[in-house]
């Protein structure tokens, strides 16, 4: 999204151009050539470090002199250190809850959450208040942190989608894990968040994305659509009485105070037709995708070398032995499928072993494999669901979800566990005091309440 007023620009998450996560996700719409060209910003604020967020190739179409914004994060300058390589030095981290001040009565404010230290950006005019909650699944406290600061919310941005592998990626999904996190409870979560702030205009955000590669081309089926969240707020909205309406703002729409919405057509009905659209126009980079992936091998020094300092920082068996009491076994698919078995409790990773079962077993393409290992980014594996994983019978998903925990505490820095020990560390997690305790009440309600969905953690729509 971008934001103009007296002069000043600053643009939210700039994936502009192309794909991401190796030719997996798609702008959906697109954007217009005109609209880019658009783009002068003054500032450039990243939420977090996933690649439809983060996204290098549209970053450098910027000058490499726009002041970037980030979230602080805790344990990491990894931002800061990407943005760096990228060629952008002006670099600024915001503390939770630290306004900005960037010319012309133009001020945001930031709000960190989540273990990805994903953030919210709240965009202030003095007159109108934008709540850019993008995958930010902030709630309990730290939601009314937000509402007590901004009484008076006018636009809600907020994604209304599953960017998790779990549990879409599993096998046996739907039959075995049919019952974690249905694509319309997306909506109820939007729709709830909205109301709960109070705002003014809801808009669909951050999950207008399809899929055109091979492997995930059928997530497409499952995505929450713009139109059916918008369609099932204002439903619940007249129904209850309240005053928040959805709006839709495909790629290129607008708002201003003066003129009101001026909205760009696209009806999301017609998805099939875009997609296949979509698929022929892109027909030759996604093919050549496919070539580089078939003749990719495993890196098995890039995946020694990771999982190595991986297994280095984690906490001593005393301390996570039930944590980690379980092995994944990669099957890393290429020219030729190499095997590599990551076993926490022996603190390894053996390379082609024997065959091994009851095991978290996850297969993926080489190239995708070496990437993650060199550039030390499983966090952005994940949400490219490039993967896709056998849990055994009679093992449920804690597992799973642990070891993807695993991933970004040790990417983000949480591992070893004294980086959290740190000045810049104790800090910022003490101005995100609410987050554990709201952490603490999901955990209770989600084992204490036989029915518990993600949505009960926000407020209950009331007429």
């Amino acid at each position: 999204m971008v934001a103009r007023h007296n002069g000043v620009e600053i643009v939210v998450d700039p994936w502009t151009i192309g794909s991401c996560y190796w030719r997996s996700w798609w702008n959906f719409p697109e954007p217009t050539p005109e609209l880019l060209d658009s783009l002068k910003p003054d500032y450039i604020y990243i939420t977090h470090l996933h690649w439809d967020h983060f996204h290098g190739p549209s970053l450098r179409r910027f000058s490499r002199d726009t002041t970037m914004l980030v979230p602080k994060l805790p344990t990491t300058r990894r931002m800061v250190e990407d943005l760096n390589w990228l060629g952008f030095h002006d670099v600024v981290e915001l503390s939770h809850g630290e306004t900005k001040e960037l010319g012309g009565g133009l001020e945001v404010t930031a709000y960190q959450s989540g273990l990805m230290a994903d953030s919210t950006l709240v965009i202030h005019d003095g007159h109108t208040t934008i709540v850019n909650a993008n995958d930010c699944k902030v709630f309990g406290r730290s939601l009314k942190q937000i509402a007590k600061r901004f009484p008076k919310v006018d636009f809600v941005l907020r994604s209304h989608s599953s960017a998790s592998p779990v549990p879409y990626c599993v096998d046996e999904y739907p039959e075995r894990f049919g019952e974690v996190r249905a694509p319309q409870e997306y909506a109820e979560e939007f729709m709830r968040f909205a109301f709960a702030l109070k705002a003014r205009h809801a808009i669909p955000f951050a999950s207008n994305h399809c899929f055109l590669h091979r492997e995930t081309e059928h997530f497409n089926s499952l995505a929450m659509d713009p139109q059916t969240v918008h369609d099932y707020t204002n439903q619940q909205a007249e129904r209850l009485g309240v005053e928040t309406r959805a709006v839709l703002m495909p790629s290129g729409s607008r708002w201003s105070a003066e003129r009101g919405f001026e909205v760009e057509p696209f009806d999301y009905g017609a998805r099939d037709v875009h997609i296949a659209r979509m698929k022929e126009k892109y027909k030759d980079k996604i093919e050549r995708s496919y070539a580089e992936d078939d003749e990719a091998e495993a890196d098995v020094d890039a995946a020694t070398k990771y999982f190595g300092d991986l297994c280095e920082s984690l906490p001593p068996r005393w301390l996570a032995r039930r944590m980690l009491d379980f092995r994944v076994l990669f099957e890393v698919e290429g020219k030729v499928t190499r095997r590599f078995l990551l076993d926490f409790g022996e603190r390894r990773l053996l390379v082609d072993p024997p065959i091994v079962g009851d095991v978290l077993k996850v297969r993926t393409p080489a190239r995708v494999f070496n990437d993650c290992c060199t550039l030390r980014m499983f966090s952005t594996w994940s949400a490219s669901k490039r993967l896709s994983v056998s849990v055994p019978a009679g093992m449920d998903l804690g597992p799973l979800n642990r070891f993807l925990g695993i991933l970004d505490f040790y990417e983000l820095g949480a591992f070893p566990l004294r980086n959290n020990l740190s000045g810049r560390s104790l800090m910022q997690r003490l101005l995100r005091y609410r987050e554990p305790l709201d952490f603490a009440s999901y955990v209770w309600r989600s084992r204490t309440s036989k029915d518990f969905k993600i949505a009960d953690l926000l407020p209950a729509p009331q007429a």
